[in-house]
């Protein structure tokens, strides 16, 4: 059987799914490749396959233009909907990690475990509608690691899966650099977890505080006083433009602040409002009123100041920011609505 594979969105990391079942594949002895594209008579067309797989984890992503040459086109990833799963045969297999040397040379990539417990993030978060409201074991780390010297984990909550410790024990006794991808709970720290995060050699620490109704003030204090790491080199994800006020918002950068953390703003929506680059979004003005405009402007400025370390240490209070200031003294311009 000739496999074709189409990662649609893995132009910057490697696709895990498409690797496993490439890995299942060429272990029944089928070809497997990636599709490959030819002009055909002034029309772009792949070249013939059994059967291809098509995997796309973002829903904006566009798969490629052209005309594939396939019966058997199966697609599945969270950017074509949140049920769709491997069987267990494919789940479970050690990756073919030749599929992207260029990202995969001495590092490996896995679940330890999969779903979270925040169901209040399932607003802005698919991890429990597609993995479940409860974190659980979902693999052992030689599954997917053989030895390599980094590991990058894609665990959404591992901190608040009840066999977190053995999880964390393995990943202690295998040496590698650890880079936890989806970030920790710091909800979940205490003695016992972070006497095994000492043993662990962890690449960042990065965390969150999304609700403003949740005080951790305390829990990034106990993780500060562990000394596990510098708080300054502790990025720390403040989410906007969802559920708070703007006062609430700079409650929590301030105090993270004022504990050396860094924090960094994430506008939800933001891709609705604005391109790549920021720039506002053709017709953006029909969608939101005046004041959601002004709001989200307010959450872009918030993150310009708060995401580079000179300026939110030469200007710390948010009001002195010279480009908010003067966006607020000509009038908080946003786009017009025609006809007013």
């Amino acid at each position: 059987m000739r496999v074709g594979l189409i990662g649609v969105d893995d132009h910057n990391f490697p696709n895990l799914a498409l690797m496993k079942i490439s890995a299942f594949h060429k272990k029944a002895g089928d070809s497997v490749e990636f599709v490959q594209w030819q002009q055909d008579g002034g029309k772009i067309e792949s070249r013939e396959y059994d059967r291809i797989y098509m995997s796309k984890i973002f829903t904006e992503s566009k798969e490629p233009e052209g005309e594939l040459r396939c019966r058997d086109v199966r697609r599945g990833g969270s950017g074509y909907d949140l049920k769709n799963t491997l069987p267990d045969e494919i789940e479970h297999i050690y990756p073919d990690y030749s599929l992207y040397p260029e990202f995969t040379k001495d590092t490996a990539y896995g679940w330890l475990t999969r779903g979270c417990p925040r169901c209040n993030h399932s607003s802005f978060c698919i991890t429990p509608e597609k993995d479940g409201r409860v974190s659980v074991k979902a693999a052992d780390l030689s599954e997917f690691w053989r030895g390599q010297k980094n590991i990058i984990l894609y665990d959404q909550n591992i901190l608040a899966c009840k066999d977190r410790i053995n999880l964390l024990d393995q990943l202690s006794k295998s040496g590698a650099c650890v880079e936890f991808n989806g970030g920790m709970d710091v909800r979940f720290l205490n003695d016992e977890v972070i006497e095994a995060l000492r043993e662990i050699r962890v690449k960042d620490y990065h965390f969150a505080w999304d609700d403003p109704r949740e005080n951790l003030v305390e829990k990034f204090r106990e993780f500060a006083e562990s000394g596990l790491k510098k708080t300054r080199d502790v990025g720390v994800y403040v989410l906007v433009n969802h559920w708070s006020t703007h006062f609430e918002d700079l409650y929590r950068i301030y105090t993270l602040r004022a504990m050396g953390y860094m924090p960094f703003v994430m506008i939800y929506d933001k891709q609705k409002f604005v391109d790549q680059k920021g720039h506002w979004l053709k017709g953006v003005e029909e969608i939101y009123t005046r004041e959601q405009l002004q709001d989200f402007k307010i959450c872009q400025h918030m993150q310009r100041w708060c995401g580079n370390r000179r300026i939110i240490k030469t200007t710390p209070n948010f009001e002195q920011y010279e480009r908010y200031q003067s966006w607020k003294k000509t009038g908080m311009p946003v786009p017009e609505r025609r006809g007013g």
